[in-house]
């Protein structure tokens, strides 16, 4: 709704006054002008509030004033997932027990999850066995700075791992404490080694679509331990070098590419299967995108 005349003229008069008063230099003048500007937003927030409260009350009734409503709120509105309420046993029964569907959650991720059995080299393969080229070069090691670097880089997020810690507790713990876990994370690079407690994580379900479903229509969200999200961090700064110095990401990488855009890369897809055509050239295309999940394509 707009806002009254008189307030209109109340804000103008406070307005002009101000000028007038910066003109003149006038002391007394520049105190009524900051007297009216003061009252005009009094009496602004006071009519933004009855009009909030009207629309609160007027919310579910046809009119103009549900419609402003709903417009300035719906803007606000995110989908989320649906609450996870049960799952599906084979027999199509309804099973509530939180006991239960934990236990049922852990055997499906358990073995989606588990570790594949590679046989190399395969009896049935005629391959050359595998040379590695830097099997040899030495992961770079940890150092305090780099840990400290970290720590300021990331988001001091307050929720909490399965040991009820998070990184803005993190942010908490003096910087000279870190020194210890320095080699904590040497020795974990070096050997190939991580702690059992870092292990530990604390999983929230969510249902991708009903919320009475299968533990297979579920998605898992991990809520990681605090010192491993650091670990990880540091891993991930290792592997993006070696990514890198050996050039094994290719450019025609889409997704999660960091400098590459997944829109460009589909333009330059259309571009090339419309030059192919264009010559008529027989043309065959894959393009694999993940829908919504990683067990879904």
């Amino acid at each position: 709704p707009s806002i009254p005349q008189n307030h209109v003229k109340l804000l103008a008069q406070s307005r002009s006054l101000a000028f007038k008063a910066k003109r003149k230099g006038d002391i007394e003048l520049r105190k009524e002008a900051r007297r009216l500007r003061n009252l005009a937003r009094f009496a602004l927030k006071k009519f933004q509030k009855e009009q909030l409260a009207k629309q609160l009350k007027e919310r579910h009734l046809s009119g103009e004033t549900s419609r402003l409503f709903w417009g300035k709120t719906k803007r606000h509105f995110h989908p989320v997932s649906s609450s996870l309420r049960g799952f599906l046993s084979p027999c199509e029964e309804i099973i509530n027990d939180s006991q239960i569907m934990a236990n049922m959650t852990a055997d499906h991720y358990e073995r989606l999850f588990e570790a594949p059995v590679v046989i190399r080299p395969h009896p049935y393969v005629d391959a050359p066995p595998v040379q590695l080229e830097n099997a040899a070069e030495p992961i770079p090691t940890v150092t305090y700075p780099e840990i400290v670097n970290i720590l300021r880089s990331r988001k001091k997020e307050k929720c909490l791992d399965i040991h009820e810690l998070s990184p803005f507790i993190l942010d908490k713990i003096p910087q000279n404490y870190w020194h210890l876990l320095v080699q904590l994370y040497k020795y974990s690079f070096t050997e190939g080694y991580i702690l059992k407690k870092f292990k530990e994580v604390r999983m929230i379900l969510l249902a991708k679509k009903n919320a009475v479903c299968s533990p297979d229509q579920t998605r898992p969200i991990s809520l990681l331990d605090s010192f491993l999200k650091v670990q990880e961090k540091l891993f991930h700064n290792r592997f993006l070098k070696i990514l890198n110095d050996h050039g094994i990401l290719p450019d025609n990488q889409s997704g999660f590419h960091a400098g590459f855009r997944l829109q460009t890369r589909v333009l330059l897809l259309i571009e090339q299967i419309s030059s192919y055509m264009s010559n008529s050239s027989r043309t065959a295309t894959v393009f694999a995108d993940f829908k919504s999940g990683f067990d879904q394509l």
